[in-house]
């Protein structure tokens, strides 16, 4: 070898020996305390949805031969059947547009690793209306944790438009709702669907924490280090959402945010608007979702925000005490914003708890919230554990309050496309600031 040539091989030879050590450091570091399994990889069903030109039957067979060929489960025909994609149509007495379709359709988006069963209730409630209904089944999801693992936003986002092409086809007017990260697909697909009406967001996904952008990198390491792909490991007891959050889900949202920002840069929304959030929500970034909704220029845009203590008035934001010690809640949080008390899975004393906050803690408090032991509903604020033994909330104490706010909020999208202002508006006096 040429003398020349030794001594800076040498050198990359040794950055490469520390580069591979600090991988395997974290690797090894990641992975501590993770115990995975066979749910924590990807599944073999690898038969691809072709959008073009499919029915909603086509993309529900499709969705079930997914669920069944990737579960490792033995879930109940009942459990399926809420894990699929849904459509829901109006009763046959509904008027419908002289051309034969129905007068409103909606789409209804579940958030990151949860299910269609989570959107159900409200698609009934939209169905009851004349509606024409599809709650969507995302990619990755319903099957098992571990085909987040290769489950991507560009996924997410097709799902989201070949619903809403369904649905342009069936009805006039033309409504996307989501939540969290469904939320914010609803959002990217509105600036660049010139079908879409009108939107129903909640918690959406407009802002996380920053250290989410890293999480793309850090994923990589999984491919070495299974465990080490995992954020959060917990026991998979969630029938109709996932336990377990992987780095790579957190990278695709980081990713999704971003382009929707951007994608409202270049084409801002000029439709109606109706978020509903939680000034206590520990998921998302709310102040960003106030930051999004200044830019609405729509007078029929508008916010419902809970709020465990006093807000001042804001321009077009209604704020209800979400305070209510005595029937056992403290606040609202992230999960259950369009979710009824009364869900059989979700609502008070449900099948499903939400304790995952305590797993690991090295008390027994996990055990004792998921045996139904709790002191408070509430949002996981650090002020709220301080009160006990919190059951993270999972649905909305005020749901017929919420369903009067969306009646409103429909008649008005229905009358004119630009509208009239929902409530009278309190004098814009500068940004609203959650922290203050």
């Amino acid at each position: 070898m040429n003398p020349r040539f030794k001594r800076p091989l040498q050198v990359i030879a040794g950055i490469v020996i520390v580069l591979l050590g600090s991988v395997a450091g974290l690797g090894v570091f990641l992975s501590t305390g993770k115990s995975i399994g066979q749910a924590h990889f990807p599944s073999d069903f690898l038969e691809p949805f072709r959008y073009e030109g499919a029915t909603f039957d086509d993309y529900w067979q499709w969705s079930e031969r997914r669920l069944r060929e990737s579960r490792i489960d033995e879930p109940s025909e009942q459990v399926i059947n809420n894990l699929l994609p849904f459509e829901l149509i109006p009763d046959a007495d509904c008027p419908t547009n002289p051309d034969g379709r129905y007068a409103n359709g909606i789409v209804l988006v579940h958030g990151l690793i949860a299910s269609p069963w989570s959107m159900r209730y409200l698609g009934e409630y939209f169905q009851t209306h004349c509606f024409y209904v599809i709650g969507t089944l995302l990619h990755g999801h319903g099957s098992r944790p571990g085909d987040m693992l290769v489950s991507y936003q560009e996924d997410w986002q097709a799902d989201v438009a070949f619903a809403t092409r369904l649905v342009a086809e069936k009805a006039g007017k033309v409504y996307l709702s989501g939540h969290s990260a469904g939320a914010t697909l609803a959002v990217l697909e509105a600036t660049r669907n010139v079908d879409v009406d009108a939107l129903i967001l909640f918690g959406p996904a407009m802002a996380v924490d920053s250290a989410s952008k890293y999480a793309g990198g850090i994923s990589q390491i999984g491919k070495l280090f299974p465990a080490a792909a995992w954020f959060e490991v917990e026991p998979e007891e969630g029938v109709y959402r996932y336990e377990s959050f992987p780095f790579t889900a957190a990278a695709e949202t980081w990713d999704l945010i971003q382009e929707t920002q951007q994608s409202l840069l270049s084409h801002p929304l000029d439709i109606p608007v109706m978020t509903v959030a939680s000034a206590q929500d520990t998921t998302v970034d709310t102040q960003a979702t106030f930051d999004f909704m200044a830019l609405q220029t729509n007078p029929l845009s508008f916010t419902l925000l809970y709020a465990q203590h006093e807000l001042p008035p804001y321009y077009r934001t209604r704020v209800v005490g979400s305070n209510l010690p005595d029937d056992g809640i403290m606040s609202l949080g992230h999960l259950g914003l369009m979710t009824p008390p009364d869900h059989p899975h979700y609502g008070i004393n449900g099948e499903y708890r939400y304790c995952g906050h305590y797993y690991g803690d090295g008390t027994n408090n996990y055990d004792r919230c998921r045996n139904g032991e709790r002191d408070y509903y509430g949002e996981i604020t650090d002020e709220n554990l301080g009160y006990g033994l919190i059951e993270r909330i999972a649905f909305n104490p005020f749901w017929n309050e919420l369903l009067d706010e969306i009646d409103l909020f429909i008649q008005q999208v229905s009358m004119d496309r630009r509208g009239v202002p929902i409530n009278p508006e309190p004098e814009r006096t500068g940004p609203l600031i959650l922290d203050e």
